[in-house]
């Protein structure tokens, strides 16, 4: 798992895994961290630490969309000293920015650390696996920061990996309401424990409709995003 946290400070766009993993320590012991379904819930899975304290909150078993924002909502409103955090992809966060407005107009400290690939990242590595090449997964996005600073909140935008441990301490260290917006790679590929043949058939399957109808560089692209961080002997 460490492959994507270490030496990784020229490595961008910058990972999901990494950004997970730097958010470990300053989300403090005690925290609730709320978690969106698609990649940043697997950057939570395999780099938050439990502790027996922390609180992690998803819709773990619907898969609902935009589930993180909400549920900070609720839960700061429920302790408003208690250190409260959303972990929110780019797609979910968009369907529903009015609810960082709420955090604006009521001054809840809500955190919102946002996983911006660009993407519907999970949709466009599910549709590969199932043979199929994707297709309107593209998400073409506003600078998030620059409209959290409007909206009366701290915001800050991250696309390089050095960046990101004082972006965040800076965030958190703000009384009321903040936002990083970090760059993440859009063509990070989420490795299932185990994998079936049948996820490789497909991906294989997809990987050649790619190829044939153009996506050569595509795919290349997608290989040394994924390979980058592979120790070298």
């Amino acid at each position: 798992m460490t492959t994507y946290t270490h030496t990784v400070e020229n490595h961008t766009p910058i990972h999901p895994g990494c950004m997970a993993s730097v958010l470990d320590e300053p989300a403090g012991m005690e925290p609730v961290l709320t978690v969106g379904t698609g990649m940043c819930n697997v950057g939570a899975a395999r780099y938050l630490s439990p502790n027996g304290k922390r609180r992690i909150i998803g819709s773990f078993s619907h898969g609902s969309m935009a589930n993180a924002l909400p549920q900070t909502i609720g839960a700061q409103f429920t302790d408003r000293g208690r250190q409260v955090v959303s972990m929110s992809g780019d797609g979910g966060f968009s369907l529903l920015m009015g609810d960082f407005l709420t955090l604006v107009q009521y001054d809840l400290p809500v955190k919102v650390v946002l996983f911006n690939n660009s993407s519907l990242g999970m949709v466009e590595w599910e549709m590969p696996v199932s043979g199929l090449p994707s297709c309107g997964t593209e998400n073409k996005n506003p600078d998030f920061a620059a409209t959290a600073r409007a909206a009366g909140a701290h915001g800050v935008r991250v696309d390089k990996p050095r960046q990101l441990s004082g972006a965040l301490q800076d965030a958190f260290r703000h009384r009321g309401p903040a936002l990083v917006d970090v760059v993440t790679a859009p063509s990070a590929l989420s490795v299932p424990p185990k994998t079936s043949a049948e996820t490789v058939t497909g991906f294989a399957r997809s990987a050649s409709k790619i190829v044939l109808d153009g996506g050569v560089g595509r795919m290349i692209r997608m290989a040394r995003s994924n390979l980058r961080n592979v120790p070298r002997t």
